[in-house]
């Protein structure tokens, strides 16, 4: 059971750590300027990249603390 877990971590931190590269070299330069007054919107493909994030995230979590409990 802990090595099924373990894989699943694994998996599932990869699976995490490509979506956040991939999330991070679609913004440009102006999105990291705090004085703009622009608000953006996440809409299509990067909105669903998000949630999926979210949701992957998650799953990691839930994984995590049922490895710690058995």
């Amino acid at each position: 059971m802990n090595t099924g877990l373990t894989i699943i971590q694994i998996i599932l931190s990869l699976l995490l750590i490509v979506l956040i590269f991939l999330q991070s070299s679609g913004q440009d330069n102006s999105r990291g300027n705090i004085m703009t007054t622009i608000k953006f919107e996440k809409r299509g493909w990067e909105k669903t990249m998000f949630i999926f994030t979210i949701i992957v995230l998650a799953l990691f979590l839930i994984s995590s603390i049922i490895q710690t409990l058995i």
